[in-house]
């Protein structure tokens, strides 16, 4: 029975790893960043960083978005106007000194915290899968390799720390399929 447990254990943890980004470059951390999307059909990367001003979260424009064309020598460069109202940009919802409430172009039921201190920074928590978590990257695994404007999504996993623990944690989100 252990041996049929740890088998099963072993391959669904392989299953899982085996449908992670390997050998993606990783942005540079900065003190503002809060986290970083990549997908399965190529290497550019959408990012995220803060907008801290005077000790405080700028409520206007709290968050830069941008991508890294790593096709391009990793250069550094706006969203397009496609990206930013379909799919990485940022909606934001409600913002004070303490908190911003935001989503994705993307997703209307999915809300991201960014949330600001002096001794921790700036940081983005969400809750995913009942788990809430410090979020650090996600990855999204889409179902064709096609560059056209209708792609869909298979799964999203987040990587983070546990909101109450700061245990590293990893979590699947398998999308709803039209």
């Amino acid at each position: 029975m252990k041996a049929v447990l740890l088998f099963l254990l072993i391959n669904n943890f392989t299953f899982f790893l085996g449908y992670s980004q390997e050998d993606y470059p990783v942005p540079k951390k900065t003190d503002s960043r809060l986290f970083y999307i990549q997908h399965s059909n190529n290497h550019n990367t959408y990012v995220y960083d803060a907008n801290i001003k005077d000790g405080a979260i700028d409520l206007i424009e709290p968050i830069e978005e941008y991508r890294i064309v790593y096709n391009e020598d990793g250069e550094k460069k706006p969203l397009t106007l496609l990206q930013k109202r379909l799919a990485y940009g940022v909606v934001l919802l409600s913002s004070d000194a303490k908190r911003v409430k935001f989503r994705l172009a993307v997703s209307e039921d999915l809300f991201f915290y960014l949330t600001y201190n002096d001794n921790e920074g700036a940081r983005i928590y969400v809750t995913v899968n009942d788990q809430k978590m410090y979020l650090e990257k996600m990855f999204l695994k889409l179902k064709n390799k096609n560059t056209g404007i209708n792609l869909k999504a298979e799964y999203i996993l987040f990587y983070g720390k546990d909101f109450y623990s700061n245990q590293s944690i990893t979590e699947k989100l398998i999308l709803k399929q039209d």
